[in-house]
């Protein structure tokens, strides 16, 4: 088979599809093109009164706006409409209507595009002036009010029109109606079916049966609220022509509530449940079979044309309809399409920064092939300076440029051994080289530029080395977050209808349940309530039960109120631990500003973060570097980043930062607040106390100071805390106050024994006082101390258990789980 009988069968399947995409494009114009051509006609016969008629022009209006001129034409059947049942006077007037619209219109903006806010006023005074004219002969202010009248009503329906229109356009629409939209769409049918006024056989109304089919079919796809707001729209529409009267409007209404009510029903006990409610209300009303048997025959035939409606075209109706089962399932698939298109995006920039990663990662050479490189160039850039024009060239490196070439690395060795002068150079290169005093002094330069070479070379490498650690470091936030997301997606429906149906077991009833997270000691569930009372309710009720499904202590994370509106409260664990801190610090000599720096903050994850950095010497510099160390600490932990990648960015900041020696110390704790686990890093500090009753253990750690080196050993040491443990960090001014004992980490453990006292700042300002005591009140350094307590935390409500309510995270296991 050659390529062109190839490409040829292959482009048969999609000229298919194009002709058939084109034939059901077509099917759906002229399916809209008889659409419009029966509402316009029927538009054309509707009035209000049997006096004015707002709905032909004002139809026109907006269809010439949103289709155009040139697409609008079916909307001329209006002057069909009108002249098959008012006359040839009554077409006439609505002919001159269109018409000048049309020509005002083109004159208006002749240069610009028509402004849609400015149409349905220039239509209201299009028919003003219309109606004036027609009248001419017999004005009188009842005629002039009528068509001041008529010509409101034109711009008042223009603008209720022109929210329906985008219902008639091709394009797909949002799956979504604002209750604005929906009474606008109610009033345009509801106008529509005014035109079938007049049209009775076998004693039943046409327009009885089209408001008992809207009726119905509301009923069926919105529910009880709406199907009794559309009865009463459509009927009060139809009571303004004459076509109904008061009490018919009622019935309507209350059947449309009754059969809404039955909606879950189906569609059979819907239609019984209407034309039940309104025969029975109209036999109460009216003495006349006839009028009773027309109202039940009208029912009857909506309840049939109800039960042909395919199922799928209820179904799409309703999605459109606010509240509804099928709009809240829409919504919830939207929200889950966009929350995996945006986890594979944050998914694709975490490989980007992966990839960077490793670009960043990967060298060109080895660093000998590098310094092997940096050689080469030397004692090339050496020969063309020196060896050009030289009598011996041709002998020395066509005929011996091997031995040469070794003579010149030797001397190079010689030279990185600090051997200077004539003396560097080997016997070789002297017996061979005519000119020995330019050549050693050109090799000694050009060395010493590629050691400086070298050296930045290396530089540069060092810090490749960092961003790409760096770049790995973001690309695992970036998954962390990809995973957040993700977790969002799969998050259960059935557990959140399980958390629904408990509150209601209660007698609570919220508008929405959103699990976030189920995994243990990350729980985050959102409930939206629609009372301003939603912080109590949440507190006595809500948390306690969501306790008893997750299985773990729930609290109140956050509460989001809004004037009039609904409520949104999160629930996430509560930790089983709390930390209280103190501090207490002097600096040297008295000063107002200490070299040291601390911090004690809850990191937002389960994780609670303490630490202490001592800055090279002492004042307001020491401080700034120590300070800005520890900021930067703390940010990045709270981004996500790993403790150690976070400590060896901020000691690659400190090495880039400036061109002098800076360094700071670094003590911090890492304390799980559901676990009681810590994870100390030492990092050039002194040590550690953990006082637990009186027994009292040191955590040490053997690295040096961040900023110093590019390498550092970032020292880890996990202990597991209980709860009443005392937690001391401090710096080497506390540590070393007492020069005179042998042993001073001795001498703090029995300090610390000595202390009677159980709050952080006391034992803080105990420490602190007896190092100054120590030395006589002098204050030889800075000085500072961290004391937190560790405490178990104590649930503020038992939990609720609901008969017959399983365990969420039985319905919902955890991705381990499910991989197992």
């Amino acid at each position: 088979m050659d390529g062109s009988q190839y490409a040829s069968e292959q482009s048969i399947p999609v000229l298919t599809a194009n002709k058939a995409s084109k034939r059901k494009m077509k099917v759906q114009v002229v399916f809209r093109a008889l659409l419009l051509l029966l509402i316009s006609w029927l538009l054309g016969r509707a009035t209000i009164g049997h006096v004015i008629s707002p709905f032909a022009l004002a139809f026109f209006a907006v269809s010439t706006e949103v289709f155009g001129v040139k697409r609008s034409w079916p909307v001329w059947a209006a002057v069909a409409g009108t002249y098959g049942t008012y006359g040839f006077g009554q077409a006439l007037t609505l002919l001159f209507e269109f018409t000048l619209y049309l020509l005002l219109r083109k004159a208006l903006f002749r240069k610009s595009k028509p402004d849609l806010h400015w149409m349905p006023f220039l239509a209201g005074l299009i028919d003003i002036v219309s109606r004036l004219v027609a009248s001419h002969q017999s004005w009188s202010r009842y005629h002039v009010f009528l068509s001041l009248a008529e010509g409101a009503l034109v711009a008042v329906l223009s603008l209720i029109f022109l929210q329906c229109m985008p219902l008639f356009n091709l394009r797909k629409s949002q799956n979504r109606l604002r209750t604005d939209q929906l009474l606008s769409i109610t009033i345009f049918v509801g106008s529509v079916m005014t035109g079938l006024t007049g049209m009775v056989f076998h004693n039943v109304s046409a327009l009885a049966v089209g408001t008992d089919v809207i009726v119905m079919v509301m009923a069926a796809a919105g529910g009880v609220g709406v199907s009794a707001t559309v009865g009463i729209v459509v009927g009060v529409l139809a009571m303004l022509d004459h076509s109904l009267t008061l009490s018919q409007v009622a019935i309507l209404g209350f059947a449309g509530m009754l059969s809404g009510a039955l909606k879950e029903t189906g569609r059979m006990f819907i239609a019984l449940a209407f034309a039940g409610s309104e025969a029975a209300l109209t036999i109460t009303l009216h003495t006349s079979w006839s009028a009773v048997a027309g109202t039940i025959g009208a029912a009857l035939v909506a309840g049939v044309l109800l039960n042909t409606i395919p199922s799928q075209s209820l179904s799409r109706l309703a999605e459109f309809i606010p509240g509804t089962y099928e709009h809240n399932q829409t919504e919830k698939q939207s929200i889950k399409r966009v929350r995996k298109l945006l986890q594979e995006k944050i998914t694709e920039i975490s490989k980007v920064f992966d990839e960077l990663s490793v670009t960043f990662a990967e060298t060109e050479s080895s660093d000998w092939i590098a310094s092997r490189k940096l050689v080469d160039e030397t004692i090339s850039e050496s020969v063309r300076q020196v060896c050009t024009g030289c009598p011996l060239r041709s002998k020395c490196w066509d005929q011996e440029g091997l031995a040469t070439y070794q003579a010149l690395m030797e001397t190079i060795s010689r030279f990185e051994e600090s051997k200077t002068g004539y003396r560097a150079a080997t016997q070789e290169l002297k017996d061979r080289c005519v000119r020995l005093d330019p050549m050693l002094n050109v090799l000694r330069r050009n060395a010493d530029l590629s050691e400086r070479d070298a050296k930045w070379l290396k530089k540069v490498n060092e810090q490749a080395g960092l961003v790409s650690a760096q770049l790995s470091g973001v690309a695992s936030v970036i998954r962390s977050v990809a995973h957040h997301v993700e977790r969002e997606t799969e998050a259960s429906l059935a557990g959140e209808e399980e958390i629904l149906a408990s509150l209601e077991q209660l007698g609570l009833y919220v508008d929405n349940v959103r699990i976030v997270n189920l995994d243990p000691g990350k729980v985050e569930i959102e409930v939206t309530q629609p009372s301003q009372g939603a912080y109590e309710n949440s507190v006595r009720m809500i948390a306690p039960l969501l306790s008893g499904i997750v299985g773990e202590n729930i609290g109140v994370a956050q509460v989001e109120t809004s004037d009039g509106g609904p409520c949104t409260s999160v629930f996430t664990s509560a930790r089983l631990y709390d930390v209280k801190a103190a501090v207490s610090t002097v600096a040297r000599d008295g000063r107002l500003v200490s070299g040291d720096s601390h911090a004690s903050l809850d990191l937002g994850n389960g994780r609670f973060a303490l630490a202490v950095s001592d800055g090279m010497g002492n004042g307001e510099r020491a401080h700034r570097e120590s300070n800005d160390a520890l900021e930067l600490l703390k940010r990045l932990l709270q981004t996500g980043f790993d403790q150690q990648l976070a400590v060896k960015t901020v000691n690659s900041t400190l090495l880039l930062r400036s061109r002098d020696e800076i360094f700071t110390t670094l003590d911090m704790a890492l304390i799980d607040l559901y676990s009681a686990q810590a994870e100390f890093l030492k990092i050039g500090s002194a040590p550690s106390f953990i006082k637990r009753n009186q027994e009292v253990r040191s955590i040490t750690g053997a690295s040096v100071p961040i900023g110093i080196l590019q390498e550092i050993e970032v020292q880890s040491i996990d202990e597991q805390l209980q709860g009443g443990d005392l937690l001391i960090l401090l710096s080497d001014g506390v540590y070393d106050a007492a020069k005179h004992v042998y042993n001073q980490e001795d001498w703090l453990k029995r300090q610390i024994e000595k202390l009677e006292t159980n709050d952080p700042q006391e034992i803080a300002d105990t420490l602190i006082e007896t190092a100054v005591r120590v030395n006589h009140g002098q204050i030889l350094d800075d000085m500072t101390v961290l004391v937190a307590v560790i405490d178990e935390h104590q649930p503020e409500w038992a939990a609720i258990r609901v008969p017959g309510v399983v365990g969420l995270r039985q319905q919902n296991p955890s991705r381990k789980e499910r991989g197992a």
